[in-house]
C-alpha cells in the first residue's frame, strides 16, 4: 500500500506523510502516527479495510469542503483538519461508488434481433420495389 497525505497548507506544506497499513492516527499526541502540532491529541484516524480508506474525525474535519465526522476517501480528496489542509494520494484506489456491484443489464433475446432484422429487410424490399416501379 502506498497511500500518503501531502500537506497543502501550514508549516508542513509539500511534506508527505505515509499512511500505515490499516490504521493511521493523526493528532498532536506523541503516539500519533502523523504528529502535527495544533491539532487535538487524537484529531482523526484514517483506516483501510482492504477496499477503501475511511476518515473518522473526533474534531473539525472537512473532505472536499464538506464537514464530516466519518467519510470514505478517494485519491485526490482534499482533507482539512483544523487549520491544516492535505491532499490524499492513493494511486489505484477506486472511489466507493465504483466498488458497489453494478446491476446486470437485461439482455436482448436473439428472437428480438431476428424480428428487427426481418422488419429492416422488409422495409428495404419495400423501398427497393417502390424505386424500381417508378423507373
Amino acid at each position: 500500500m502506498s497511500f500518503r497525505l501531502k500537506a497543502a497548507s501550514g508549516p508542513h506544506t509539500g511534506q508527505t506523510f505515509d499512511l500505515a497499513e490499516s490504521n493511521t492516527a493523526i493528532g498532536s499526541a506523541g503516539g500519533a502516527d502523523i504528529s502535527i502540532d495544533g491539532l487535538l491529541e487524537q484529531h482523526a484516524r484514517i483506516t483501510y479495510d482492504g477496499e477503501m480508506l475511511i476518515l473518522e474525525a473526533t474534531d473539525q474535519a472537512w473532505v472536499n469542503g464538506e464537514p464530516v465526522a466519518r467519510q470514505p476517501l478517494k485519491s485526490g480528496d482534499e482533507i482539512r483538519l483544523g487549520e491544516y489542509r492535505f491532499v490524499l494520494q492513493a494511486p489505484g484506489l477506486r472511489p466507493p461508488s465504483v466498488l458497489r456491484e453494478v446491476e446486470e443489464r437485461q439482455k436482448i433475446s436473439p428472437w428480438t434481433w431476428v424480428a428487427i432484422a426481418a422488419v429492416a429487410a422488409g422495409g428495404f424490399i419495400a423501398v427497393a420495389t417502390f424505386v424500381l416501379t417508378q423507373l
